[in-house]
């Protein structure tokens, strides 16, 4: 057991301070799956999770995996930070990705979308970012009928 937690400490305690704030940040919160959370400490929690400057490309794309993955549409302020992140690390791909997500959660609904993409209007113009449609990755190559997503 003490090799174990010798070898752990120093797994985390290495040279890398991005693996060592993500490996802080998930002791803090625990569980990714954090349904019992109020709404504001679950905002907060990944606010904090994308505010942090010693955030990596793997950690990036693991938190906006997460947030995809539960059961809600992200809240535009923290779509935000998800983007200034994003902007940091110079990935405008995943800003893609991330408007992908939204809208892919919600096709029978565009009036939400619609209204996220009203709301991060001010953001997307300040980081340089367009929307899936603009960029025409939704548009079907001629003669070739609709995309199937």
């Amino acid at each position: 057991k003490q090799w174990y937690q010798r070898r752990v400490r120093g797994r985390y305690n290495n040279e890398y301070p991005a693996v060592r704030e993500a490996y802080m940040f998930w002791r803090k919160y625990g569980t990714v799956r954090t349904d019992n959370l109020p709404e504001e400490q679950f905002d907060a929690m990944w606010m904090h999770f994308f505010n942090n400057p010693l955030l990596d490309t793997y950690e990036l794309r693991r938190g906006c995996n997460i947030v995809h993955d539960l059961d809600m549409i992200p809240e535009p302020s923290l779509v935000e930070h998800m983007f200034h992140a994003c902007r940091r690390l110079n990935d405008y791909p995943m800003t893609i990705r991330i408007l992908e997500g939204i809208k892919n959660k919600i096709p029978k609904d565009p009036v939400v979308y619609q209204w996220v993409l009203q709301e991060l209007a001010p953001v997307m113009e300040e980081l340089g970012i367009k929307t899936p449609d603009e960029l025409g990755l939704h548009i079907a190559p001629e003669g070739k009928g609709p995309l199937p997503y």
